[in-house]
């Protein structure tokens, strides 16, 4: 390097050693902010985005990209997470902002919430939920900088491709059209729901006396469909050409041409509507008749339930599904044109998909697997479905891997004994895509003793002529007839151990919710990530099999995924590091020169920040594995620091991620890599029916090559884990003395009755997890007795000789607390020193912030006291008596039963 050019890199690089410093507090996580996913306008001119701290209001910015001019509205404070479907495997939904531009880019629509200080003041005063303070929504001329706000907006809606209005509805279900031009407004009162056209020219929508439809916001509302009823499930076909409703169990069709609508059916189920991407079908339900019965008399009738060993599903699953069941409706469809209406589902065939394009349509029938959904995959028989008649014709049994129908509608994939396998729904032939590669297409390092999962999803292109399909690193173009397969990416991925995957730009296009389709005339945009540095990056590739796979850009960041603008090669981006806060940049859609289009990075500057790097470490098996290792702020390696180890099962693939410092069931790497501490989270692999050993023979190991790297005192190490980290916490300090402190969370301590347990969440029994999945016990309780006692902590807790703090809430909708109680019964038993926290009502994770800030600052107590030396607090010596808890009960009269 020249001498001027070091020099100056020491120059720029001198402000941020003389700059002040200070470690991360608990007290920080309220202030600290976070940027919500970006809307760009279809122009590329404009971006809308939020910055919300954790607690408290935030903002709502919209930016001129190319001049920086911002405006900026005040946002209330962000709503909490929903709370979680039971029925639903996924993690529920963050909330952000809903932002919406005009098609002609001049306008943007966005939510605000209510401020903190108005909802505080609202539960001091009790108010219900009907009474608290409602969101509002900001329409803001771009060109002029005016925001006009509108109070308590439920939604609202801005047409696709026009630019005259704009739709909303109040809390008080009044629906209002407005005009972008001059705000003039037209308002129809007691609307349930509404949808105003791609083209911004009929507003249509239903309330509890009819449908109707208004021609703009000065025309005149014509009744589609009168008479006192439930109106609901308003939908309507892509071009925005024709509409559906229900009105009661009567279904209605519109044709916009027609002056009012038509009834095509009177016995729909409330059910959504659905018509074909061609607008010719709609696809509606019915439901059987059903009698409800009696409700039970405690002082006259018994209450019971009645589990029997031939049921579909146990009790507590029926009871989950209960709602579901009672709604219970099956797929019905109407042919437009000759108003034929054909019944496709029943109780033999209970699932039906409906078909975007083609004829058939696919359905799948699992009542032959249902109790096996207890210890086994999910399964069910797949069948081809004729729209015209209902005629059904067997396809597959047992298939328990994803299912994909072709956007054309005239092939089915499926995923069967680790291929992909199509299926032609017209003449039922099948053939395997990808036995002729030669290459796996199931997650080749997957080691649960159940089948193994796909290496990942597949994209088609819409016009349904091919598919991409990822093996482990490459990606493979096929044709669903059998007639083409070739490698995408040309063996790039598995030379250089780089994972290829597909993705699709959010905004790319005017499809709401997205899909995973792709456009097969332009380029096929792939994110990489090397399997050994973790390195990720964007590359180009494309179906012409002349061109190659193109590096756009690469870099060791965690990225997010890229949006694009409608109409402009705008692209917004995120590439984070640990110590490298995931500011939004602008760029194009070949990732050249990205810019910061955002500061929110500059927080992390008043903070001591760790570093994080990936090594390398071998198993007690000799296997070469990888774990994240995340350096206290200014690190010196001649200290010797104290360490936590995080574990779950592999997770060197986060190394990059940017972790916000906030609080948790988890230890957060953010706030203790700035309080001085070293945090390693090793990956771990599975030996079949050896969990618990498995892991020790992973952790210990990689503990073993830092400590050796001569930075961390040997003295000081603790460990933390959740949930199946909980468990392999508590059986390892079984097995060794080698950490100082252990804080296991919602853990297994006895394999034997957590077998026979239950999920409660889906009121699921657990047997499936210890036979085919996370507990990789491999088989039954009746099969192999002694490797559930052995890889049961209950049956060794004897040997425990670490300090424990435990955290297993009273509501655990996964792992039943009941574990958690067993195994601190033992150590109390056995006079072993462990401390266990129910957070009364809590479920699986903490989901309430006090109690999540409650302990978090009990864990790092917790830590500090055994690998800081710190004092201990007051909880640990003295407890917390139930008496100091709970108020004392209203007075009574004295009772004569006097017991010691």
């Amino acid at each position: 390097m020249p001498y001027t050019r070091f020099a100056l890199a020491v120059l720029a690089a001198a402000p941020l050693f003389a700059q002040t410093t200070r470690p991360i507090s608990h007290a920080d996580y309220d202030a600290w902010r976070s940027i919500t996913p970006p809307k760009l306008s279809p122009d590329g001119r404009w971006v809308v985005y939020g910055i919300f701290p954790q607690v408290g209001d935030g903002q709502v910015i919209v930016k001129e990209l190319a001049t920086g001019k911002e405006i900026r509205e005040n946002a209330g404070q962000r709503p909490a997470p929903p709370e979680p479907d039971p029925l639903s495997e996924g993690p529920p939904p963050v909330r952000g902002i809903t932002a919406e531009f005009s098609s002609d880019s001049r306008f943007a629509v966005f939510t605000v919430f209510p401020s903190k200080s108005d909802l505080d003041k609202a539960r001091r005063e009790k108010k219900r939920p009907a009474d608290m303070p409602k969101n509002a929504a900001l329409v803001v001329d771009l060109a002029a900088a005016r925001a006009t706000r509108i109070d308590n907006v439920k939604s609202f809606q801005v047409p696709d491709n026009a630019t005259n209005y704009l739709a909303y509805l109040k809390e008080s279900n009044e629906l209002v059209i407005r005009s972008f031009a001059d705000g003039r407004e037209r308002a129809y009162k007691d609307a349930a729901e509404y949808l105003l056209t791609n083209d911004g020219e009929t507003l249509v929508w239903l309330d509890k006396k009819g449908a109707y439809a208004a021609p703009n916001a000065t025309g005149e509302p014509a009744a589609l469909a009168s008479g006192e009823a439930k109106y609901a499930r308003l939908a309507a076909d892509e071009k925005h050409a024709n509409f559906a409703f229900l009105k009661g169990k009567q279904l209605y069709h519109w044709d916009r041409k027609a002056p009012a609508a038509a009834m095509l059916a009177d016995n729909a189920a409330s059910a959504p509507l659905a018509f074909s991407g061609d607008g010719a079908r709609l696809f509606f339900a019915t439901a059987p008749d059903r009698v409800e019965p009696k409700r039970a008399d405690p002082a006259e009738d018994a209450v019971y339930d009645l589990w029997h060993y031939r049921d579909d599903y146990i009790q507590p699953m029926q009871k989950v599904r209960a709602r579901q069941e009672r709604e219970r409706a099956y797929r019905a469809v109407v042919h437009l044109a000759d108003k034929k209406v054909v019944q496709l589902a029943d109780a033999a065939l209970p699932e039906v998909q409906p078909a975007r394009e083609g004829i058939s349509t696919v359905g799948m029938d699992d009542r032959a697997y249902r109790r096996v959904r207890e210890f086994d995959e999910r399964y069910a028989d797949v069948y081809s479905v004729d729209t015209l008649t209902g005629r059904r014709q067997l396809l597959a049994r047992k298939v328990g891997g994803q299912q994909s129908v072709s956007p054309n509608g005239k092939f089915v994939l499926t995923y069967e004994d680790r291929h992909w396998i199509s299926y032609d729904l017209a003449t039922g032939e099948r053939r395997n895509l990808t036995a002729i590669a030669g290459r796996a297409f199931h997650k080749e390092d997957d080691d649960h003793p159940g089948a193994p999962p796909t290496a990942g999803p597949p994209f088609w292109t819409k016009d349904g002529a091919f598919v991409l399909l990822p093996d482990r690193y490459d990606i493979w173009q096929a044709a669903p007839d059998g007639s083409l397969l070739r490698n995408l990416t040309d063996g790039l991925g598995r030379r250089e151990k780089t994972v290829f995957r597909v993705i699709r730009m959010s905004g790319e296009s005017s499809d709401r919710g997205g899909d995973r389709t792709i456009d097969p005339a332009q380029p096929v945009i792939l994110k990489a990530v090397n399997e050994t540095s973790f390195d990720a990056g964007f590359w180009r590739d494309s179906l012409d099999p002349e061109k190659k796979p193109e590096k756009l850009f690469s870099g060791p960041y965690d990225l997010g995924n890229p949006v694009k603008a409608k109409n402009s090669d705008v692209v917004l981006m995120t590439a984070a590091r640990f110590d490298r806060y995931p500011d939004l940049q602008v760029t194009n859609s070949s990732f050249s020169s990205p810019r910061a289009i955002t500061s929110e990075g500059e927080q992390t500057k008043a903070f001591a920040w760790g570093t994080a790097e990936v090594i390398s470490y071998r198993n007690g098996d000799g296997k070469l594995l990888k774990a994240g290792l995340y350096k206290p702020a200014n690190f010196d390696p001649a200290k010797k620091y104290p360490m936590i180890v995080y574990i779950y099962e592999k997770l060197a693939q986060n190394v990059n991620a940017f972790v916000d410092p906030a609080p948790s069931h988890r230890i957060n790497a953010s706030y203790y890599t700035s309080n001085g501490y070293v945090v390693l989270m090793p990956d771990i692999v599975y030996q079949v029916g050896y969990p618990g050993e498995s892991a020790l023979r992973c952790v210990i190991p990689a503990t073993q090559t830092v400590v050796d790297m001569g930075f961390v005192d040997p003295e000081r190490v603790g460990i933390q884990g959740h949930s199946w980290g909980g468990y392999q916490i508590a059986y390892m300090v079984t097995q060794t003395d080698r950490f100082k402190a252990a804080a296991p969370g919602a853990l297994v301590a006895n394999m034997i009755s957590a077998y026979d347990g239950i999920r409660w969440g889906p009121g699921l029994p657990r047997q499936f997890q210890y036979e085919r999945t996370q507990s990789r016990i491999g088989g039954t309780l009746w099969q192999y007795p002694m490797r559930f006692i052995e890889n049961s902590p209950i049956f060794m807790a004897d040997r425990v000789r670490t300090p424990i703090l435990m955290l297993h809430n009273d509501a655990d909708d996964a792992v039943p607390w009941y574990q958690g109680i067993e195994f601190f019964l033992a150590l109390r038993r056995l006079d072993k020193e462990a401390y266990f926290f129910n957070y009364n009502g809590e479920p699986h994770g903490l989901r309430k912030r006090p109690n999540q800030k409650d302990y978090t600052v009990r864990m790092q107590e917790f830590f500090d006291h055994y690998l800081k030396g710190a004092p201990k607090p007051a909880w640990m010596e003295r407890g917390r008596p139930y008496i100091d808890k709970e108020p004392a009960p209203a007075a009574s009269a004295p009772s004569d039963d006097v017991r010691p």
